[in-house]
């Protein structure tokens, strides 16, 4: 497979610069490719991190926005003239594979087939004679290695998500798109009880799409079209839309933020439908001690198998940034404070004889690799990989 890779990238290498000569835009190389070299090394010093990642290797992939996370690699994009450069990097910080797109922005998502296989799935825009694109497609791409698994097909427009929910852009930018195409991760065609049904698409997460209609919210097992569960709504109205939480990947924990009309965090657990708050302003799921933290209008919450952990009242302007290795990171203002998920004592999660800039982990990973946000939203990937010269 890889060097199947590797002869693809040299061909398109040839042809990009023949292209370069012609004097054109450059053409992207769609199909996944080996990346012409490894990720730069971050020098750490002026840099204060976790003492859990204190002597480990830090690297810079480029991307110009957050990226998305699933069975330990991150997909991310770099915009570059013309082009949108993506990139999937595991948990050493080795890059898997890298293809690029036209610089429209038409979405991408990480998803799983029937067997479990996580999924990179790329769209594309195709540009006609005027300034939108005539069509656009998606293509899926087993995540750890860029192998080719469908597509392209075409989609209605781009993708809105939460997964491989896509839409005609609406012409009326205030208004609420509620014709949706969801397409099945392990075949790429549309689902036809989904898309041609007039309840309202909410979101597809890893082959469970969620819909409210009739006063209920629905999932469905896209693989077999059957219903899982589904919750009356009554009480906190339609659905609006599915809330992007701060960087916790809540979802792929099997948590679901959604704003309804009547509630702005109404938090769901994926697998049973269960209603865990309906205040909730953000969520997030700890693979290693099986401790789910939640912030509300009440204060931050630690349950583990439905029993309360420990609970305290915080500052509204307190954010969950990232729960995992049993230790939950908040942000207050500019301060930041680490609790014991387990205890919900203070955690003294950094070197108290330490100097530089503070950096917080925005998604903590099940392996123990780290990603963070420092100055400028640049993206930083702290790897299992040693520094060279670090003590073991």
């Amino acid at each position: 497979m890889i060097r199947g890779l590797r002869a693809l990238a040299l061909i398109m290498a040839v042809v990009l610069a023949l292209t370069g000569c012609a004097g054109g835009l450059p053409e992207p190389v769609r199909d996944p490719h080996p990346a012409e070299e490894p990720l730069p090394a971050v020098d750490t010093r002026g840099l204060r991190l976790p003492t859990p990642f204190t002597g480990l290797r830090v690297v810079d992939p480029g991307w110009t926005s957050a990226p998305q996370y699933a069975d330990g690699i991150f997909v991310g994009v770099a915009e570059q003239e013309a082009l949108r450069r993506f990139s999937a990097v595991d948990v050493h910080g080795q890059v898997r594979w890298v293809a690029e797109r036209p610089a429209e922005d038409t979405g991408f998502a990480l998803t799983a087939d029937a067997d479990g296989r996580s999924l990179a799935v790329l769209t594309d825009a195709h540009q006609g004679s005027g300034t939108e694109p005539d069509t656009v497609t998606a293509t899926a791409y087993v995540l750890a290695t860029g192998e080719h698994v469908w597509g392209p097909v075409e989609v209605p427009g781009p993708q809105v998500g939460p997964g491989l929910v896509f839409a005609r852009p609406s012409e009326d930018p205030a208004a609420r798109v509620r014709s949706r195409t969801v397409l099945d991760s392990t075949t790429g065609r549309a689902v036809p009880s989904i898309s041609d049904s007039s309840d309202r698409v909410v979101g597809e997460y890893h082959g469970t799409v969620l819909v409210s209609g009739d006063h209920a919210l629905t999932a469905l097992d896209i693989a077999d079209d059957q219903e899982l569960w589904s919750i009356p709504l009554a009480e906190h109205g339609e659905v609006i839309a599915a809330v992007d939480s701060s960087g916790t990947a809540a979802a792929a924990n099997g948590l679901v933020l959604l704003e309804t009309e009547h509630s702005r965090g109404l938090l769901i657990d994926l697998r049973n439908g269960a209603i865990l708050s309906d205040t909730a302003r953000d969520a997030a799921a700890d693979p290693g001690t099986g401790a789910v933290v939640i912030l509300d209008e009440a204060g931050l919450h630690a349950t583990r198998d439905g029993q309360q952990l420990w609970s305290f009242t915080v500052a509204s302007d307190t954010r969950l940034a990232a729960l995992g290795g049993a230790l939950v990171y908040l942000r207050d203002d500019e301060a930041v404070r680490v609790h014991n998920v387990i205890t919900g004592e203070v955690a003294d999660a950094y070197d108290p004889t330490g100097t530089g800039t503070i950096l917080v982990p925005a998604h903590l990973t099940a392996e123990g690799a780290a990603l963070f946000v420092g100055k400028g939203s640049r993206h930083l990937i702290v790897t299992l990989v040693p520094e060279p010269g670090a003590s073991g």
